[in-house]
């Protein structure tokens, strides 16, 4: 499997792939086999004779230690389930069972084993496999279209694909073969057509059919049963002649990102190894993104490599060449890699070659790679487990991106004050002293706050009770206060402690062993400067808007304290 290309994952395939080597792991650990998997499955490659042992390696490598990972905390989930259900005196569900498989790959054995040091039992049954196969079986779905929906394209025939004679043409000449109203504009239906439908990841052209009388916008193409309906905003008459006129600067763009999505894919795979296999592609006018399986994150070196690569390619000026061969001489040639975009119908299919790299695409392309211009990779991110995104732009759009990093960076030297390349150094050099001198305002608030818990500030001292409470107004920021009220804690002191800064603040804190309810005086006090506010009995904070009322507020504070502690 991890030979054909097969990277491990959470869907499909990949799924089986990564059950299948936790397993093997699981079994050898049992039998004591001290050998690393990679290393026993090395040795089953080379028998195999498999070029990409390197890679097969590094994934089972990849795999083992997110195995152990996930064990170790599944495992402390395993312990807590069985504890739940030994003190219920129930065995641990089916349904938990297939939980702890399907997310963490613990197997039953193990949870048996762990199960029985905590009292509890599981009963294992012996389709056990079978039930977690049925999570992810998907069933077909089954739609019912309505038989007018049927029978509306049945005395139609195919319409005439012109965009695959020539792709740099934009505009051609066709008959109106009917016209369907929707709710919002109608479908078109032409004899022939030169706009390209969406398919394959790539989005329809746009442009306008126009007759003697009127103009219409063509907005959507989509195609259904080889019938090609343009969705226009105006009824071009059944019967009638059209001029046909494509957005020739979006069909280039789309051409360029489509042709540039085969060269990225293939530059991938000469970087990040033959296992490389399209799992999601889609192309636009300003940007295209293609998804990638892979068992690593694509790191800044892949990417600028694969990028390098890649225009080398835009560089040689390729021939992209067309071929439509019969599908099984086809497959015979060149074997399934040629359905990385999905598996087209018919006994016929369309390939585009770029230099080594052949797949099956109905898209339109570019006539040789140089007219691509350039291809700029924007980001790189993991959408899920085992697939990787690449999004990038081409021709104009990769141009128009390049230049706007360029104005990010300038702008940053300009507020820096530095050259564009000192940019860097510079940023970093002024985080550190931002950080050292976080850490000294952070050091002398301490110092401020334990000063003033000392007697170095003016604040009231009360008795309460047995214990002495500081009542103070300090005009400073929350961070400042909470500091005080700790260093004042610490001595032994109840704190109530109040800012002006930003609105009325509150900060009360309490000794553990006082039986002074910190959250009920917060609570009080704020509600006399218009607000509110609360927390622990140990720590609260809370305010309001009438910083006029702080003052009386503070005043009342030993009362307020005294009221609470013999309530």
């Amino acid at each position: 499997m991890l030979g054909d290309g097969i990277v491990p994952s959470n869907v499909g395939t990949g799924y089986l792939a990564r059950m299948v080597l936790r397993r093997t792991k699981r079994l050898c650990d049992n039998a004591g086999v001290d050998a690393p998997l990679d290393e026993l499955v090395d040795m089953q490659a080379e028998r195999l004779e498999y070029e990409n042992r390197d890679t097969i390696r590094d994934i089972v490598r990849t795999e083992v230690e997110k195995y152990r990972e996930t064990l170790e905390r599944g495992g402390r989930r395993v312990e807590t389930l069985a504890e739940e259900y030994a003190k219920k005196g129930e065995p641990i569900p089916i349904e938990e069972l297939i939980e702890l498989y399907d997310s963490h790959g613990i197997q039953p054995d193990m949870v048996e084993e762990i199960a029985e040091e905590a009292g509890a039992e599981i009963d294992v049954p012996d389709d056990f496999y079978s039930l977690v196969a049925q999570r992810h079986d998907t069933p077909e779905a089954v739609e019912a279209a309505d038989e007018d929906e049927e029978d509306r394209f049945e005395d139609l025939p195919e319409t005439e694909k012109l965009y695959y004679d020539d792709q740099q043409r934009t505009q051609f000449e066709a008959v109106v073969l009917d016209v369907f109203e929707r709710e919002e504009g109608y479908d078109v239906v032409l004899d022939q057509t030169m706009f390209y439908p969406e398919g394959g990841g790539q989005p329809a052209d746009t442009g306008t059919l126009s007759t003697d009388d009127t103009t219409a916008e063509v907005t959507d193409v989509q195609i259904e049963d080889g019938v090609i309906l343009h969705r226009a905003d105006e009824n071009p008459g059944k019967g009638e002649f059209v001029n046909g006129q494509i957005d020739g600067g979006r069909r280039r763009q789309l051409m360029r990102h489509h042709t540039a999505t085969h060269i990225v894919i293939h530059a991938a795979r000469q970087v990040l190894g033959e296992h490389i296999r399209q799992a999601g592609a889609q192309k636009g006018v300003d940007s295209s993104r293609i998804d990638v399986r892979h068992y690593d994150r694509i790191s800044r070196a892949d990417v600028k490599e694969i990028e390098s690569l890649a225009n080398e390619l835009v560089m040689d000026n390729t021939q992209v060449a067309q071929d439509w061969p019969d599908r099984h001489d086809a497959e015979a040639e060149h074997g399934f890699d040629l359905y990385q975009g999905g598996i087209p119908p018919g006994e016929q299919i369309r390939l585009i070659q770029v230099a080594d790299d052949i797949q099956a695409c109905g898209g339109t392309h570019v006539a040789r790679t140089g007219d691509i211009g350039s291809i700029k990779i924007l980001n790189t991110e993991r959408v899920q487990d085992g697939v990787e995104r690449i999004t990038f732009a081409a021709g104009e759009a990769a141009i128009e991106s390049t230049q706007e990093k360029e104005d990010a960076l300038y702008e940053a030297a300009d507020v820096l004050d530095v050259s564009p390349e000192d940019v860097p150094e510079t940023a970093e050099r002024f985080f550190e002293e931002w950080k050292a001198r976080g850490k000294e305002i952070e050091d002398l608030t301490e110092q401020l706050a334990a000063a003033r818990a000392g007697g170095g500030g003016g604040g009231e001292e009360v008795d309460v009770g047995d214990r002495t409470a500081v009542v103070d107004r300090i005009d400073a920021d929350m961070d400042e206060l909470r500091a005080t009220a700790n260093a004042l804690v610490e001595e032994g002191k109840i704190a109530v402690l109040g800012s002006g800064q930003s609105g009325a603040q509150f900060v009360v804190a309490v000794p553990d062993d006082s039986d002074v309810n910190a959250g009920e005086v917060v609570g009080e006090l704020a509600g006399r400067v218009g607000g509110g506010g609360g927390g622990p009995p140990d720590f609260a904070q809370g305010g309001g808007p009438n910083v006029e009322d702080l003052d009386a507020a503070l005043e009342d504070a030993p009362d307020v304290l005294r009221q609470i502690q013999d309530a």
